[in-house]
């Protein structure tokens, strides 16, 4: 048998510690692969380091017991720009190779010098390298980066990349739109705090996203997708445009209050006056387009866009109010013949039917291009010059034991108009004044309110400051303390403040004063009255009027019409009603015939400190409106059945009126019970029920709860009740008159 010999080569292994992946390693894999060296790499020295040959450590402090230990194994410490810390070399042991590098750009050949010092059998234990005249051999390096770029230049790459810069390019405009968005809302906020020379005014900026989107527009088009950015771009665009009418609008402001009030005026003067009121009228046309197109370019629907959306809807209703007032100034304001108004100064907290207890009023007139200044007038002083009798109304008499009817007491109708030609009447009687174009009345609450658009006012005469946190307790301090009528007081403390108003015209914050004054009109703190029907017409079909509502429903013959006004009239000659407070619960029940019930809950607390003037009792005539078709049941204060009454039929209304007196510190609960003669019919009705609030009067709490039998099912509503079974509960605030709709079907 021949026998066969084989050379077995065992290959050598060497491990590569390194934390950092150096470029030069992978030179040095191939080179060891090349002599036929198995190689490994690793951050950290092995445990089983007896298995390597050659140990190439980069970097790393050099450990004499390791080499010790493994004495088969050779150490070969690289250094990269850093010199070892063993300066003597015969200390070392015999397996130990150090090596140091001034550069980090290694290339083939020093790869083989490093290899040759490693594997020969050599006695040198150091091999300095120094790479500074090796630059030229980068080259070395040329093939790895070819390489490199050959994995990274692929078709899938290439495709990815394509498609990736499609989007980019068709995303490109968003980020400057954003910005822009960002821009935008800076100017908002800039304009809400009167900061206009913090506005933007770089229209470049609004310019760019329009740009680049027209581009790539085309491609939306195609996959139909234009609507989004298209109205992002357009709600953007009309936004800058809305901030810069709005400072406009408050530029030609500033420079028409400059010379508004001047008596005389030149003609340069009134033609400068004429252009500022059309530019500021040409800005509120603006304004209220961009705001509806706003409105309706907004693309996304959800509850926060849908406030937004109806924020500025009323926005540009509000501009259309505001743009008929300004075209009624300007036709006043630009004519010869002088219009003259009354302003009636109602202290709500000696509460009267038409808004409080008129203690003064001012006269002023605009024409000529000119506003003059008001003139205040002490109500004693024109009731002093009254030469007739007139029967007052019988709580007057019977309660504050006034034999005569006067100016001061003129109010006493909850309807404005029955009260201003009542005042008229009295004016041209005191005072001889007459031809007035209209009148407007302003409770306390309502010159609190205007005064927020102010700075703190000084009131020189008085060493004073007012703003509308103090003006009420000032007020009673300087006008009703040792008050005697015929005493000038009261005139002179009211004239200052209205002449500082005037000289602080400037200064005010005229979208709060704007915003004030329709708060105010809303929540029936001034009532307005003017001769001229048409401009008349704006306040009426707003509710700004303080009038008496018509209960008529015009929705369908099948409807009901419900009503309710409750208002109060302070007879107590105090200022309680400021320490009044009104709770409302009105609870309607339809039963099985269609028949509807009320119960009418009102409490009352008085949280008057004492019985000391201004505050006090509470001596209350409680006057209540109701539909003229009711039939009254009983009315109790406090669970007693209240037997006097006043009771008078009109042919829109049931007037129910008594008296009642409240102490310091305590409560009355009122009920009212009554009920519709009119029946629910088989089928849809239509249910209206309109509550009115008092001029004047505070803002109340109002709880409506309706109890529908099992054969009658609501609809429909005009409100967000919380609905149980046939109980709908709905809690609200009485800011303002209030009209609730309900569709109802009768099985």
């Amino acid at each position: 048998m021949d026998l066969t010999t084989e050379i077995v080569e065992e290959k050598q292994n060497a491990l590569i510690v390194s934390k950092k992946e150096y470029s030069f390693i992978s030179l040095l894999n191939n080179e060891l692969k090349r002599v036929s060296i198995n190689h490994f790499n690793s951050p950290y020295t092995s445990k089983n380091i007896m298995m390597f040959r050659y140990i190439f450590i980069i970097n790393k402090t050099v450990s004499t017991d390791l080499a010790t230990k493994n004495k088969s194994s050779i150490f070969i410490y690289i250094f990269f720009g850093k010199k070892h810390y063993i300066t003597n070399s015969k200390k070392l042991p015999s397996n130990i190779k150090i090596i140091t590098v001034s550069g980090h750009h290694l290339g083939k050949e020093e790869i083989d010098k490093i290899l040759w010092f490693a594997i020969s059998s050599s006695e040198e234990k150091i091999l300095n390298l120094n790479l500074s005249q090796l630059v030229k051999k980068k080259i070395n390096f040329i093939p790895d980066l070819s390489l490199s770029y050959k994995k990274f230049v692929t078709k899938k790459n290439l495709v990815s990349f394509a498609i990736f810069l499609i989007i980019a390019t068709h995303l490109a405009f968003l980020p400057f739109l954003f910005l822009s968005y960002f821009l935008n809302y800076k100017s908002y906020l800039a304009l809400k705090n009167n900061s206009l020379k913090n506005i933007n005014n770089s229209s470049p900026i609004n310019e760019i996203p329009r740009k680049l989107y027209s581009i790539v527009r085309p491609t939306y088009l195609l996959f139909g997708i234009t609507i989004l950015p298209d109205n992002l771009l357009d709600i953007n665009e009309k936004s800058y445009l809305l901030i810069k009418q709005s400072q406009s609008l408050l530029d030609n402001f500033k420079g028409l209050e400059e010379i508004l009030f001047q008596p005389q005026k030149t003609i340069e003067q009134k033609n400068i006056l004429t252009l500022r009121i059309e530019k500021m009228k040409n800005s509120l046309n603006s304004i209220q387009e961009e705001l509806n197109i706003i409105a309706q370019k907004i693309p996304i629907k959800n509850n926060f866009f849908d406030q937004i959306k109806k924020q500025l809807i009323e926005g540009a209703d509000n501009i259309q109010k505001a743009q008929k007032g300004i075209n009624y100034f300007q036709k006043i304001i630009m004519q010869e013949k002088i219009s003259k108004y009354v302003i009636f100064f109602a202290n709500n907290s000696e509460l009267r039917p038409g808004g409080g207890f008129l203690g003064s009023f001012g006269i002023i007139e605009i024409g000529n291009y000119s506003v003059g200044d008001i003139k205040v007038y002490d109500i004693y002083d024109a009731d002093g010059q009254l030469t007739v009798h007139l029967d007052p109304p019988k709580p007057i008499s019977q309660y504050l034991n006034v034999p005569h009817w006067f100016f001061r007491d003129s109010n006493f109708s909850p309807d404005f108009l029955t009260n201003y030609q009542k005042a008229l009447f009295f004016l041209e009687k005191e005072m001889n004044m007459t031809g007035f174009d209209g009148g407007i009345l302003l409770t306390t609450t309502a010159v609190e309110n205007i005064l927020y658009a102010f700075n703190d006012l000084y009131l020189p005469d008085f060493k004073e400051y007012i703003n509308a946190k103090n003006f009420y307790l000032k007020t009673q301090l300087y006008v009703e303390k040792k008050f005697f009528p015929g005493s000038i007081q009261k005139k002179t403390f009211l004239s200052s403040i209205v002449r500082q108003i005037k000289n602080n015209f400037e200064n005010v914050d005229i979208k709060n004063l704007l915003f004030q004054i329709k708060k105010s009109l809303d929540e029936k703190q001034i009532a307005v009255y003017f001769e001229d029907q048409n401009f008349q017409s704006l306040f009426d079909t707003n509710f700004w009027s303080g009038r008496i509502i018509d209960p008529k429903c015009t929705l369908s013959k099948d409807c009901i019409a419900d009503y309710v006004f409750p208002y109060d009239a302070n007879v107590g000659a105090n200022k309680a009603n400021f320490f009044i407070n009104r709770f409302a619960n009105l609870k309607i029940k339809i039963n099985a015939e269609g028949k509807i019930g009320h119960i009418l809950s009102l409490q009352y607390k008085n949280d008057s400190p004492a019985e000391i003037f201004p505050t006090g009792y509470y001596r209350n005539y409680f006057q209540i409106l109701l539909p003229k078709n009711s039939t009254l049941n009983q009315i109790t204060k406090d669970g007693v059945q209240i037997e006097e009454f006043d009771q008078i039929d009109d042919t829109r209304y049931k007037l129910i009126g008594f008296f009642f007196e409240l102490a310091p510190g305590k409560i009355a609960d009122i009920k009212i019970n009554y009920q519709l003669n009119e029946l629910l019919k088989k089928g849809s009705n239509i249910y209206q029920l309109v509550i009115q609030k008092q001029t004047g009067a505070k803002n109340s709490d109002l709880i409506l709860e309706f109890d529908l039998n099992k054969n009658i099912s609501i609809v429909n509503q005009n409100f967000s009740p919380i609905v149980k079974d046939n109980q709908i509960i709905y809690n609200t605030f009485l800011l303002t008159d209030k009209i609730f709709f309900i569709e109802l079907t009768k099985n």
